[in-house]
């Protein structure tokens, strides 16, 4: 089974494994940069992305599944 995903982030082919894409959802959402701030902080998860499932990822992110 293979995650079709092209957004921030994604491989040149846009295809990943569940992990590749589950890794990927977890770095936007970690470690971001606040806006009108020089500095970098690090960012953890709302409470609302905590109990994400993959088919939460997969209708946020836009991202479908192929087999």
């Amino acid at each position: 089974m293979t995650i079709l995903y092209d957004g921030i982030g994604s491989n040149p082919t846009g295809e990943h494994t569940e992990e590749e894409f589950l890794e990927i959802m977890a770095k936007l959402f970690t470690n971001k940069k606040k806006i009108g701030e020089h500095k970098f902080n690090v960012w953890t998860l709302p409470k609302d992305y905590v109990f994400f499932t993959l088919a939460d990822w997969l209708e946020y992110s836009g991202a479908v599944m192929s087999e």
